[in-house]
């Protein structure tokens, strides 16, 4: 099992591609990634790679510690997927929520319910940060 070794912290990110879901159901873009260290989650961001429509499209857009502690969040907004390329944060809860053990799973989902968009792709952009780390 890894554990600090005494050199301060890394960054790393974790991005994954995919289209903007259609409808208002819960969809889960990431289910249960285990990573297997220790890390806490410091920036999330969407990036926009195909341009989105849908009428007042808005939707809850999530990461998520285990099954349901909100490690960050964003109302995305129809406004906010155009033009491609743009950036847009998360908020990100920060303490306890944001931090992952070895064995915590991280999904990343869209919750159900707001109003659906009809098109439109995205990058997000997990940036973590962990102390160096040996095995025990």
């Amino acid at each position: 099992m890894p554990r600090s070794a005494p050199y301060g912290f890394t960054r790393g990110s974790l991005s994954l591609y995919f289209p903007l879901p259609t409808g208002t159901g819960a969809v889960e873009i990431a289910t249960d990634l285990v990573r297997g260290f220790q890390y806490s989650i410091e920036k999330v961001e969407f990036i926009t790679q195909v341009a989105g429509t849908g009428a007042s499209a808005s939707r809850t857009f999530r990461v998520l510690k285990g099954a349901s502690t909100v490690a960050a969040t964003r109302t995305l907004v129809l406004a906010d997927t155009t033009p491609v390329g743009k950036s847009v944060a998360f908020t990100v809860t920060g303490g306890a929520d944001s931090y992952f053990d070895d064995t915590d799973t991280l999904t990343v989902d869209f919750a159900s319910g707001g109003t659906a968009f009809t098109a439109g792709a995205g990058v997000i952009n997990i940036t973590y940060r962990q102390r160096n780390q040996r095995q025990a």
